[in-house]
């Protein structure tokens, strides 16, 4: 199909000896849409409306009368770009603005999402190790441990026979990681939480504490101090021979 207008316009740019390049200078116009235009490219504007205004800027470059082509050209060039269905160019503008708020809203959504996912990852499996806390500040329980060992060491068997068994109450101030033995029992080994307590009764009892000042211990009724002012982690073997010299501590 011959190309009328786009014939036009070439003959007018070259009949005045002006190039592309200079056309476009003039415009600002890519030159790629330039030759859209020389080849009625049509599709490749956004609209009728600018197909229109860089026609007229085209033929101004050129030093050609707009006015007399578009009179000419009408007719072929409202044929051709099917004006019924085209839109006008504030609504165009219109539509072009709220792809490109929903195109950004989409993003932000994302990077917010991403960020969430983020922030997730990092409280979990990061430091601080929050799943650790969170199991740490599990609620508090007392623990209450059964009055009688199944298995006593020699030295507790001895003991038992002429000495009353110790009574043990722990009690913790802050999240604390014990080990507590009964003779050859091990009877608890793991990380308590605040307000967590024990109570245990026997003849030798072993206790490691990681975090001294976290534990109150009371022994017969009777507070041991001395394990709050340690800094570093304590272990204590108390039974009944030894007991007055730990609470005089």
């Amino acid at each position: 199909m011959e190309k009328i207008v786009g014939q036009a316009l070439r003959k007018e740019r070259e009949a005045r000896g002006v190039s592309l390049a200079d056309v476009a200078a003039e415009t600002r116009i890519g030159i790629r849409f330039l030759q859209a235009l020389e080849n009625e490219e049509f599709d490749l504007f956004p609209g009728t409306f600018y197909i229109h205004y860089y026609i007229k800027n085209y033929l101004q470059a050129c030093g050609a009368d707009g006015t007399a082509f578009f009179n000419t050209y009408r007719q072929y060039l409202d044929g051709i770009l099917n004006r019924g269905g085209e839109p006008p160019p504030d609504q165009y503008m219109q539509k072009m603005n709220y792809a490109r708020f929903r195109r950004n809203r989409t993003l932000l959504l994302a990077a917010l999402g991403l960020a969430v996912l983020a922030l997730l990852v990092y409280m979990l499996f990061g430091p601080p190790r929050w799943l650790e806390r969170l199991a740490i500040f599990r609620p508090a329980v007392s623990m209450a441990i059964p009055p009688f060992s199944s298995h006593l060491l020699a030295s507790e068997e001895e003991l038992c026979l002429t000495r009353a068994p110790l009574q043990a109450h722990l009690a913790l101030d802050a999240p604390c990681w014990l080990s507590l033995w009964r003779g050859s029992e091990k009877v608890a080994e793991r990380t308590f939480a605040r307000g967590e307590s024990i109570s245990i009764s026997g003849y030798r009892l072993t206790l490691v504490v990681a975090n001294p000042p976290a534990l109150r211990l009371q022994l017969n009724g009777s507070d041991v101090s001395y394990l709050r002012a340690s800094p570093q982690a304590v272990k204590l073997v108390v039974d009944p021979g030894n007991l007055d010299e730990i609470l005089r501590r």
